[in-house]
């Protein structure tokens, strides 16, 4: 079987900042060193982007657990384009998907069935389910979010 053409942009997107990270990090870090502001950035950073997923991308966007104020949705949607794991819609729409599925390897995007690997990134870097790019129709819902919508159509400007 054929696989799926490769996704230029988000192999390109994980070689950069893996380099960055495994080559450029250490090299600045022996030759400049870091000072209290580069750290503390970094932590507020981590934990921020890792909270915009978690109770962004997952809990108020995908299941609904919630209810925000609109300043917060945009401070968790900015933070979620920093994590680069797509804009909300998308991200949103196959994490819907994936509950629908879970326990079908063939429909779920991210199939653990499917290996460690495939279910972290492999999936990220391939068009397994091109078909469904723009077919966000089960999250109708979120199409009406002004919030979602601008990150959605703005996603790599905010990213970059």
């Amino acid at each position: 079987m054929k696989k799926p053409r490769l996704i230029i942009t988000n192999v390109l997107v994980f070689i950069i900042t893996g380099l960055i990270a495994f080559v450029g990090v250490p090299i600045w870090a022996v030759t400049q060193g870091f000072d209290t502001t580069e750290i503390i950035t970094t932590l507020v950073l981590f934990y921020a982007t890792g909270m915009s997923i978690t109770a962004g991308y997952h809990r108020l966007w995908s299941h609904k657990t919630y209810d925000a104020h609109p300043a917060v949705k945009v401070i968790l949607a900015i933070g979620g384009a920093m994590a680069l794991q797509n804009s909300i819609l998308h991200w949103s729409s196959d994490h819907r998907i994936h509950h629908r599925h879970v326990d079908e390897d063939d429909k779920d995007p991210y199939s653990a069935g499917k290996g460690l690997w495939f279910s972290h990134i492999g999936w990220m870097l391939r068009e397994y389910q091109a078909h469904r790019y723009d077919d966000y129709s089960n999250c109708k819902d979120l199409q009406k979010d002004k919030v979602v919508m601008w990150q959605h159509n703005h996603y790599l400007a905010i990213v970059l």
